[in-house]
């Protein structure tokens, strides 16, 4: 039973949504922007990024996530308790996302059927989803009427054209069933935090695209994923939940790790400070060293620049050393696979590797999991789950089938959308929410269109 809880708490299925239209990164877009496709396919490692339609938001991906989790559970609205979303695409400045989430499915199970669901918007840059799906797990253990809980995270990831982060767009949702004894996966409560103040990544007021200090974003997500793991290592050692024998490692004991995706070579660089990290104490280091050298120590060195660029190398080497491919192919790997046909999806990254783990059949019950999200500014969470003997029972979602029936856009039509300058959608909504208007206050309308 997880620690700290009277009930076992979890996951119990989640449901994806990704917008209709695509635009490939190698190309016409990269031959515009100037930039290898090389760059683009091996080097960040996105190959297409997901580009909502002109009728499509966060609002909308949200609810549509959620009537797609609805049917697959056969969720009655008064069955739901709470629905938190996370997201920093925030469409009002007060009004939670949620309450145009439930007006949307008040279209479909009718007005007034969630009136008795409260709902509430996370904002913490990229971690926003996390944080809900911890504080709402808390909920649903004390609940005593036998409902669920909702956690959503929907987002566009948003830059200016033509910039440095442009080709690490993307856009969707992914909506989290939780509740008690779930099928897929319980959580062991157990978590490690990391907070400081942060310029690496920040959206001003009014701004509809992000400001992002790039070589410095990916620093502090290393830093802070480290100060996370170590804060869930001493916890799950102190709680009895992982007992490292002599010369065992805290990562020996988790059989998948989910980072939040970026774009997908992110998560090669996570785990390779994660393990790095974790393994200084263990037997296998020694053998590390005997192939890469010993790794630089920083009182050895009288000029930081040449320190720092000696870490580097061996950082790099470490990426390429036997121990580490092993473990990253083993751990990690796979949880990029959808990732690199949709982009970055800010708080839903990093279950979206999830998603890329069930869809491929990947995890196995007993297994344990582990999620490092990131969130800048910055904040960073590391959390474990334990996969349920039901696991296998909870239906496949077609997610890679989905992704190939999409619609490939040319790169006028994407500059526009990303403009909100083309007035009329590419695919015309069909089954499916869609933003109808918008009113001289601001107010937005929604409907569902057959």
């Amino acid at each position: 039973m997880p620690a700290g809880l009277a009930q076992v708490v979890g996951i119990d299925d989640l449901s994806v949504y990704v917008p209709r239209l695509f635009l490939p990164l190698a190309g016409e877009f990269s031959l515009d922007r100037g930039i290898d496709p090389g760059k683009l396919i091996k080097g960040i490692g996105i190959e297409r990024m997901a580009v909502p339609d002109a009728h499509e938001d966060a609002a909308t991906m949200a609810a549509m996530s959620l009537l797609d989790l609805m049917r697959r559970t056969r969720l009655r609205p008064e069955d739901i308790g709470k629905i938190y979303v996370g997201t920093e695409s925030a469409l009002d400045e007060a009004k939670a996302m949620g309450t145009y989430v439930i007006g949307m499915l008040e279209k479909i199970y009718g007005k007034g059927s969630f009136q008795e669901c409260s709902t509430v918007e996370f904002k913490a840059a990229c971690i926003g989803t996390t944080f809900a799906l911890e504080s709402l797990s808390y909920w649903v253990a004390a609940e005593e009427e036998g409902k669920v809980g909702i956690v959503i995270a929907s987002d566009v990831a948003k830059y200016p054209l033509r910039s440095s982060g442009e080709y690490t767009q993307g856009a969707g949702s992914v909506a989290l069933l939780v509740k008690k004894n779930p099928r897929l996966l319980a959580l062991e409560q157990i978590y490690g935090s990391f907070t400081r103040d942060e310029n690496d990544f920040f959206r001003p007021m009014g701004c509809t695209t992000a400001v992002v200090n790039g070589k410095h974003s990916n620093q502090c997500y290393l830093d802070a994923m480290r100060g996370a793991f170590d804060s869930f290592a001493a916890k799950a050692k102190r709680l009895g939940a992982i007992a490292p024998g002599e010369g065992e490692c805290i990562t020996d004991y988790i059989d998948h790790l989910l980072f939040h995706i970026p774009y997908p070579r992110m998560v090669e660089y996570a785990s390779a400070a994660i393990f790095r990290h974790d393994w200084r104490q263990s037997r296998r280091y020694s053998e590390i060293e005997q192939e890469l050298g010993r790794e630089p120590k920083a009182q050895e060195f009288e000029d930081p620049e040449k320190y720092l660029a000696a870490e580097t190398d061996y950082a790099r080497r470490f990426a390429k050393s036997t121990h580490f491919l092993q473990a990253f192919q083993a751990k990690v790997r796979d949880t990029a696979k959808l990732s690199r046909q949709v982009g970055n999806i800010y708080t839903g990254s990093i279950y979206l590797g999830l998603a890329s783990l069930l869809e491929m059949q990947k995890i196995h019950a007993g297994e344990r999991l582990c999620f490092g999200a990131y969130g800048s500014g910055c904040s960073a969470l590391f959390f474990s789950a334990i996969v349920q003997q039901k696991a296998g029972s909870v239906p496949l979602r077609g997610l890679v089938q989905r992704l190939e029936e999409r619609k490939q856009i040319s790169l006028q039509d994407y500059e526009l959308l990303h403009e909100g300058k083309k007035e009329e959608s590419v695919v015309m909504p069909c089954k499916e929410f869609a933003l109808a208007s918008i009113d001289h206050q601001g107010y937005r309308y929604y409907e569902y269109v057959e």
